[in-house]
């Protein structure tokens, strides 16, 4: 892991720099806090957050997070919506001919049912691989906690589809890149 996050942030040290006899603890499921940089352990994996997208719809106001390791990379989206928090774990479907639009789509033998569809304003912090800000379009699916999202930072570009399974924020623990000074 050390090796994992020097390589990462550019050889410099990515311990975590904390107040004199502070014991390390992690932000125990305090998704809500996630910001670029950060560690996030899940099922026994320490994923860095290379990159946040802020969305914004109507004063409505959610992040996705891209979580990587020295192997896989994943979304973190984190709402919460008046008061329910939905964080939901999300890999992107490469090679997927697949189109939202129908009431349902079948994906890898899930049927899932459509959800919603929109529009938002977003900006981009750290690496997402999305432009720095502007408006994306997406459309989401549910088959219970399963997910199925689309979505495009351009009304002509090509769809991203990803498949999700909403998580606990319990399961999460979270160790901030800085706290203190």
């Amino acid at each position: 892991m050390a090796n994992f996050l020097k390589n990462l942030f550019g050889g410099r040290s990515a311990s975590r720099e904390l107040p004199t006899g502070t014991p390390e603890a992690p932000l125990s499921g305090d998704v809500r806090a996630l910001t670029v940089g950060d560690v996030v352990n899940h099922e026994g994996l320490d994923f860095v957050v290379q990159g946040t997208l802020r969305f914004e719809e109507g004063g409505f106001r959610w992040a996705e997070h891209l979580l990587v390791d020295p192997e896989r990379r994943l979304w973190l989206s984190v709402e919460d919506d008046e008061g329910e928090l939905d964080v939901v774990q999300w890999e992107r479907s490469r090679g997927v001919d697949l189109e939202p639009g129908p009431k349902e789509l079948v994906h890898e033998g899930v049927t899932y049912r459509f959800d919603e569809r929109s529009t938002a304003n977003f900006t981009s912090e750290g690496t997402t691989g999305a432009p720095g800000g502007g408006r994306a379009e997406y459309v989401d699916y549910e088959a219970g906690d399963q997910r199925l999202g689309f979505e495009r930072y351009s009304a002509d570009g090509q769809w991203e589809v990803s498949v999700g399974q909403k998580i606990s924020e319990n399961v999460l623990d979270i160790y901030p890149a800085k706290v203190g000074t």
